[in-house]
């Protein structure tokens, strides 16, 4: 398909993995897995992995620790093959009430994101600088706690997004987050401020840019989705779940899971991941990981900038409403 990826200059650090580096002025994609804590739905990690060499894009993969724990050879597998890791809670997917970082305090948090890192580290040997919060459950304190455990990147702000009752994002109180790349308030997530934290928010037209929304509403009406978010950020995130294609007589899921979500789960699902990639790319993006989006030097003046050292600052979109 003749997906390329764009010479960078160096950013963050990333703790022995490749260098974050910065993408030039452009329409970037980027293309994120959550693997939750499914038994059974490592089968749909392998498949991933195995579409993402055959179109050449370098994916973000988030574990929850329990994953990482249980398949760590894969949790490798993914650091060789040049994908970024990242945290998801840890034992999301596979508990009755689930994890809740909206409201848990501190050290319960800290004790999750701490016992994830752990996971993933000892799996692959490195030590992981992104997050994103199970269910986009997140607060100002799992920002705090992501601070102080040295990461660097989130992507769990449910900015423009509400699903009304029919998935997990059912609250608004950061629906009015920009959807650009920021560093976030510490005091609140849905203004710009001065966290050593860069907010890489997922995208949302109202419904979630996910898979379960593209094979609910069509490729078409998925492809006017993509349209709409493009005219106002270059910046488009998609997430999936490796449990979305496995059948799910071949998983385990909490007794509280979603009949219908679980109807759906097919290894078929992976026609409309090749047809998104096709228009992403047709459409003009670049594939992007989450630590290749800004460096330390991240300009919060309007219009957004990215400054990077050796590039010259480029504008990137200006969030509706801002002056």
């Amino acid at each position: 398909m003749g997906w390329t990826e764009r010479s960078r200059q160096p950013a963050l650090p990333l703790n022995g993995q490749e260098p974050g580096r910065v993408t030039k002025s452009g329409k970037q994609f980027y293309f994120t897995i959550d693997c939750d804590w499914v038994p059974g739905s490592h089968v749909g990690l392998e498949s991933l992995l195995e579409c993402c060499d055959r179109v050449h894009i370098k994916a973000t993969i988030f574990f929850a620790g329990r994953f990482a724990e249980t398949y760590p050879d894969l949790v490798r597998e993914c650091l060789q093959r040049g994908h970024q890791l990242g945290t998801h809670g840890w034992a999301h997917g596979g508990l009755e009430e689930d994890e809740d970082f909206r409201i848990a305090s501190y050290e319960q948090q800290r004790q999750w994101i701490r016992r994830a890192t752990d996971a993933v580290e000892k799996a692959s040997g490195v030590r992981p600088v992104v997050f994103r919060a199970p269910n986009l459950w997140i607060s100002e304190t799992t920002l705090r706690v992501l601070e102080e455990e040295g990461y660097h990147y989130d992507s769990s702000v449910p900015a423009r997004r509400f699903d009304m009752g029919l998935g997990r994002v059912h609250y608004v109180k950061y629906f009015g987050a920009p959807r650009d790349p920021y560093r976030p308030s510490r005091s609140n997530l849905n203004h710009p401020g001065d966290s050593s934290i860069v907010e890489v928010p997922p995208s949302s037209c109202l419904f979630p840019i996910n898979l379960a929304t593209l094979r609910t509403v069509g490729l078409s009406k998925f492809e006017r989705m993509i349209y709409w978010i493009g005219q106002r950020t270059r910046h488009l995130v998609f997430y999936c779940h490796p449990s979305e294609f496995v059948l799910a007589t071949e998983q385990k899921f909490p007794r509280s899971m979603s009949k219908w979500n679980q109807k759906g789960m097919s290894p078929d699902n992976l026609i409309f991941v090749d047809d998104l990639l096709t228009h992403v790319h047709e459409v003009g993006y670049v594939t992007t990981r989450i630590t290749d989006t800004a460096t330390r030097q991240l300009d919060l003046m309007q219009p957004v900038i990215l400054r990077a050292r050796g590039l010259q600052s480029e504008p990137i979109y200006r969030e509706e409403g801002q002056r």
